[in-house]
């Protein structure tokens, strides 16, 4: 996330330290989550942990803690760069493979559009996207899929149990209430509609570091070059195959194109990683 995402969590937690407790009269929302009227704040921290849904850790002397999810409402992608393996464990094998499903089905409409150059394979990320290369949540996933991108997988203080919402920053304790939202179904819901599955084909002549991103579908030529060729274009590239799904076995880019050499002669130039000089 942004650096100023970050800051954005830290003031929130900064601002809920200085706190003393919690009002005697709490949201019904927050009762059922077994949060205490009126309950001592014994600590505030961001987490800021890679893969935790929860941003700020709220503790208190008694009851359960509040674990807010902050990034929702600024941020472009809260689920960045999903591999295989993250996509099964969070949501299951049957997401995963309608997920690949509908990947491929989407890079072989890609494939001919204008804005399209070159690739191999397609990644996916979770968050605001427009255009072409974004797809409704809810075409993909179901709503149960979409509370595990919200509020994360299980029960630890890393799955998040509520949301805020805006952009600014509370002034009183009852202002951080009023921005809290429960993680329920009219939340999410309307949640789901601000976020898309980004598919993001990748150009392995224009970058480097994201070729080693999971692909969930892939170039398949339809049969073996007599010599090697080099092919740089996606008009090229489209007479000699198509999309088809990936299997369960975190193919990236460059495992895409370390085939299409050895295998089927199709050469496509890779953007070398040039070093810095001092």
């Amino acid at each position: 996330m942004s650096v100023k995402t970050d800051q954005f969590e830290e003031n929130i937690a900064e601002f809920i330290a200085q706190q003393q407790a919690l009002p005697a009269k709490l949201p019904q929302w927050m009762i059922a989550l077994n949060i205490q009227p009126n309950a001592k704040i014994v600590s505030a921290k961001r987490v800021g942990s890679k893969n935790a849904k929860t941003d700020i850790l709220v503790t208190f002397a008694n009851g359960a803690p509040l674990k807010i999810s902050a990034k929702l409402t600024n941020a472009d992608y809260f689920g960045n760069w999903y591999s295989h393996k993250r996509i099964v464990r969070e949501f299951g094998e049957h997401a995963f493979q309608r997920l690949v499903s509908d990947c491929t089905q989407w890079a072989n409409e890609w494939k001919h559009t204008k804005n399209a150059s070159i690739f191999v394979g397609v990644s996916v990320s979770f968050g605001k996207r427009s255009g072409l290369t974004a797809r409704e949540f809810t075409d993909v996933f179901t709503y149960e899929d979409i509370v595990k991108v919200v509020a994360g997988v299980g029960e630890g203080d890393d799955v998040a149990n509520c949301l805020y919402q805006g952009s600014q920053l509370p002034e009183t304790i009852e202002d951080l209430l009023s921005f809290l939202q429960p993680i329920n179904e009219e939340t999410v819901l309307a949640l789901s509609k601000n976020f898309k599955v980004a598919y993001r084909p990748i150009n392995p002549m224009t970058e480097d570091s994201n070729r080693g991103k999971c692909s969930y579908a892939k170039f398949q030529p339809y049969k073996q070059l007599v010599e090697q060729t080099t092919v740089t274009t996606l008009e090229q590239l489209n007479t000699l195959g198509e999309y088809v799904e990936v299997q369960y076995d975190s193919t990236n880019h460059n495992h895409i194109l370390r085939e299409l050499e050895a295998e089927y002669n199709i050469v496509i130039p890779k953007k070398v990683k040039t070093k810095k000089t001092t």
